[in-house]
């Protein structure tokens, strides 16, 4: 497949379609849903202007995610699905859960948030695959650009699975320290005063994120299948856009400058972390042997 060939017209009508898949597919679960939502529903032009942004966000990046990849049908449903949940979703959920002492959601909203999002994906990513023609298996099959980097030996791989789960703690607190604390952390002590407590069981929170983290973006460079010294940061970026963009969206339980705060230290965070992934993983001696 010629992957120079560069089609202007058709690209755009992708993204405006997968544009449309986010914001359709959110609209209309929301519509469904409305009779259940313990949330106060946000209305007016400005925040209809910024649910089509986030849209257009997550229509293009999703789209970016699967339009080169080497998998379709089914499995491509599947995996993506898997790596879309897992990144928008079930990880920031995980924080949601473990800092609920700070917003105080009850069972209702919490149940209404993983339910809402999930039906959400469901309705979204089908669309996305529909929209970049993946459905069904093309004539000639897309190049493996990723190439074969994993450690060959299964003590090599968790080795670096769990110093890729320690890392992931470090692209945290350091994005968490540079970006977002300077203006979150008044507003957060002001709600725990004893807000250094934290640090007695976060650690080992993150470790497991991490883990997870680390496994969704080994599964994000298998599905987008770029080549593999950009792929990391490609797939961080994608990863922390799909975590993100709902903080452009006005919310009753965080002020305008947290969820902006936020949203520049998910991402930066993600893309530390996808950087780091690919560069130990394959990492291999200078004599071209793979490293214990």
């Amino acid at each position: 497949m010629n992957h120079t060939a560069f089609r202007p017209f058709r690209g755009a009508l992708r993204f405006v379609l997968a544009t449309l898949a986010a914001f359709a597919s959110s609209l209309l679960v929301n519509l469904l849903l409305a009779p259940l939502n313990p949330f106060k529903d946000e209305s007016g032009p400005a925040f209809m202007r910024l649910f089509l942004g986030s849209s257009m966000l997550l229509g293009g990046m999703l789209l970016f995610l699967v339009a080169e990849s080497r998998l379709h049908g089914l499995r491509l449903f599947a995996l993506t699905l898997l790596a879309y949940i897992g990144a928008a979703q079930l990880l920031a959920h995980v924080e949601t859960l473990a800092f609920n002492f700070m917003f105080g959601f009850g069972a209702r909203e919490l149940i209404f948030i993983v339910a809402s999002q999930a039906l959400t994906a469901l309705v979204f990513v089908p669309l996305v695959i529909a929209v970049a023609g993946k459905w069904r298996a093309k004539a000639e099959l897309p190049e493996d650009r990723v190439g074969s980097y994993l450690p060959s030996t299964t003590g090599s791989l968790l080795l670096r699975l769990a110093l890729l789960s320690v890392l992931w703690y470090f692209c945290y607190m350091l994005a968490g320290y540079l970006i977002a604390d300077p203006l979150t952390h008044d507003y957060y002590a002001a709600k725990n005063p004893d807000l250094n407590s934290i640090n007695s069981w976060l650690p080992l929170l993150q470790f497991f994120r991490g883990l997870a983290w680390t496994l969704l973006i080994l599964l994000g460079v298998r599905i987008m299948n770029r080549p593999l010294r950009e792929s990391g940061f490609l797939v961080g970026l994608a990863y922390g856009v799909f975590q993100a963009a709902g903080l452009l969206l006005p919310s009753t339980f965080m002020p305008p400058e947290m969820r902006l705060s936020h949203l520049p230290e998910i991402v930066v965070s993600l893309v530390l972390q996808g950087c780091l992934v690919v560069s130990v993983m394959g990492y291999r001696r200078k004599d071209g042997k793979p490293a214990a």
